[in-house]
């Protein structure tokens, strides 16, 4: 049986296959609609929008009269705005943030497809605007909230502005700067600004031009100089932006003249501070938020010094890296003259002090960090100084201060180590560890005749207080002061000893005669700003001495005694000790009341002879026993050791 073939069913077309080109052609049709329908876009309905968007952003009332376009159908259209006004935000206070009589701006239709609103061409006239930024830095040209910290990577677009019948008064309470005036923008002069008003509640006027901004590169460098003039502050700046009216992105040449830096830290708000007169040049970058500061050299005061700087804006914190080196230095200069002021008037009423005043309450600078590397040449003071030159590091971390790698240099030696204020909590907390080497005696004293050796140091203290006197003066460590390989006068080593017949002989017979030093140490413990001997002791070719006492660094009141015995038979010993009183600024040393012993005079002596001799002979009284036995011997190796470890 034969099956018959059954023929094929006809092939069918998949829906696709004619769908596609339909969908094709109205998708093609759509955007050509919107593509005329862009070019023929009636901008006058979005005056509502534009009010609104305006006012969200701004957080202010924003009113606009009208809004035209020039032409029926163009992708470039000018468009035409209108009797604008936009309130000035309420911590602001009263008044118009601007008020626009009229602005055309020529719009890149297809831009606004990716979001960006950048007219290319600006005419404005009838303007007045009025800049505010409070105590705190808000600004009502800035939004509210923090920032990102990222510079905007959008270059200018403006090729053409024209600026007429306009008027600009800025108060920035922040750099104390009031001041108002016209602004023009032309084809003939450029960009002209001159306004009038204050700096620093002291007369001011600000000047600003630029080139031409008519038929322009947008992208092309933009020169630009301006020039702030004041009793408070003199400062210029001339340079180049990276574009047309590009203020984020510009290098400059500046001079400034100030009768302090705090003045010119309130232009450039690096978190500078006070000091003398100031008089500086330099060249300088600023990138988005950041500056940099590519060389800077002048005085302040009689201080002259050259460097270069980073200052890096990071949220709200700064971030500085600098290099700083002074040809001389006076650190009277780092303070202006309320500052000075302020530490004449504490010197008057407490007297002169050793410990500095330095404030080290780091409250301030609790949004700075950075590294500073300095070095200073010379020092001067107007009281003198012993120190010579001075190096290290400072750096800031979060209230956390370091200075390391501190070297400075005497008038013979040297002192290094390092410094730590710590503010993170609680009070200041300053630790130091600081060592002396290359010291002589002869030229700390400066009497090469009486006494000379090597001296070396080692000091480790640590306290609390907003200054470092205040510090020290409750501070606990040590501090040490060893002199080895020296001599000293033989009537200083025989009063040393309680001799007083040899000082006697010594005195008449070889005044000028000098025995070896072996050593001096005084190692001092500090508990809570009390200094005591752990040991004071000293050892000449003729005589041995131990001391007793304390040092309150509070005071910085000295009250130390030295008793000591001779190396060889004394005839007579003397009656009293050697006590060193007085404060760190005056010390006083005396013997049986006699004062100083390097040039005894004769009353002095017969003084100190008749109490000695009294004394042996029982006819005055024996004085208290003295703290300290007079010891035959002392381990200078051992005391040596430990006071420098």
């Amino acid at each position: 049986m034969t099956i018959p073939e059954i023929p094929p069913l006809p092939a069918r077309s998949p829906r696709w296959r004619w769908l596609l080109p339909r969908i094709a052609l109205a998708v093609v049709a759509s955007l050509a609609i919107l593509v005329l329908a862009l070019g023929a876009f009636p901008v006058g309905l979005l005056r509502g929008v534009v009010e609104q968007r305006l006012s969200s952003a701004l957080r202010t009332q924003v009113a606009v009269g009208s809004i035209t376009r020039d032409s029926l159908f163009s992708y470039t259209p000018v468009v035409a705005i209108r009797d604008v006004r936009i309130a000035q935000p309420t911590w602001a206070g009263t008044g118009d943030f601007v008020r626009l009589g009229s602005a055309s701006l020529r719009v890149p239709v297809f831009a606004l497809l990716f979001g960006t609103f950048r007219p290319d061409r600006v005419a404005l006239d009838g303007a007045r605007i009025v800049l505010v930024r409070d105590a705190n830095g808000r600004a009502n040209w800035k939004p509210d909230g923090p920032t990102s910290g990222k510079s905007d990577s959008t270059g200018p677009s403006l090729s053409d502005l024209t600026v007429t019948n306009t008027q600009i008064e800025l108060r920035d309470a922040k750099r104390g700067l009031v001041v108002a005036g016209p602004l023009t923008v032309d084809a003939a002069r450029g960009l002209r600004l001159s306004a009038k008003g204050s700096f620093l509640d002291t007369p001011a006027t600000l000047d600003l031009s630029g080139g031409r901004i008519t038929g322009i590169d947008p992208a092309a460098p933009y020169p630009f100089a301006a020039k702030l003039t004041s009793p408070a502050l003199n400062m210029t700046a001339k340079g180049v932006m990276n574009g047309v009216l590009d203020t984020r992105h510009f290098k400059a040449d500046i001079t400034a003249r100030a009768p302090t830096l705090k003045n010119i830290d309130r232009i450039i708000e690096a978190g500078l501070f006070g000091t003398q007169a100031v008089a500086v040049t330099g060249t300088i970058r600023h990138e988005g938020r950041d500056w940099y500061v590519d060389r800077i050299g002048g005085s302040i005061g009689r201080s002259r010094f050259t460097g270069v700087a980073t200052v890096h804006k990071i949220d709200e914190r700064t971030a500085i890296d600098a290099r700083l080196h002074a040809t001389q230095l006076d650190f009277d200069d780092l303070a202006d003259a309320k500052g000075q002021a302020a530490s004449q008037q504490r010197r008057a009423a407490i007297g002169p002090r050793v410990l500095p005043p330095t404030r080290i309450n780091l409250a301030k600078l609790w949004k700075t960090d950075g590294t500073i590397r300095f070095s200073a040449d010379r020092l001067l003071s107007k009281g003198g100084t012993v120190f010579r030159s001075l190096s290290g590091t400072i750096s800031l971390d979060h209230k956390l201060l370091t200075v390391s790698n501190v070297v400075a240099t005497l008038a013979n030696g040297r002192m290094t180590g390092t410094a730590r204020v710590d503010h993170r909590s609680g009070r200041p907390k300053l630790a130091v560890d600081l060592r002396l080497a290359g010291l002589t005696l002869e030229g700390l004293i400066g009497k090469p005749d009486i006494v000379g050796g090597q001296v070396r140091g080692h000091i480790v203290l640590s306290g609390q207080g907003d200054t470092v006197r205040e510090a020290l003066s409750h501070a606990s460590g040590k501090a040490a002061i060893v002199a080895t390989e020296g001599h000293v006068k033989r009537i200083v080593a025989d009063v040393l000893g309680q001799n007083l017949s040899g000082a006697v002989v010594h005195a008449i017979e070889r005044p000028s005669q000098q025995v070896p030093l072996r050593c001096l140490v005084a190692n001092f413990k500090a508990t809570n700003g009390v200094l005591v001997p752990h040991p004071l002791g000293i050892d000449t070719g003729s005589s041995v001495g131990r001391g007793a006492g304390r040092i309150v660094l509070e005071e910085e009141r000295i009250d130390v005694t030295l008793a000591g015995t001779s190396k060889s038979r004394a005839l007579l010993r003397i009656a009293d000790p050697i006590r060193i009183g007085g404060t760190l600024s005056a010390p006083t040393v005396s013997v049986a009341g006699a004062g100083t012993t390097d040039k005894p005079t004769p009353g002095a002596l017969l003084k100190v002879f008749g109490r000695s001799l009294g004394q042996a002979l029982g006819i005055t009284k024996t004085p208290p026993n003295i703290p300290i036995p007079p010891p035959a011997t002392f381990g200078c190796a051992s005391a040596v050791a430990e006071a420098l470890r």
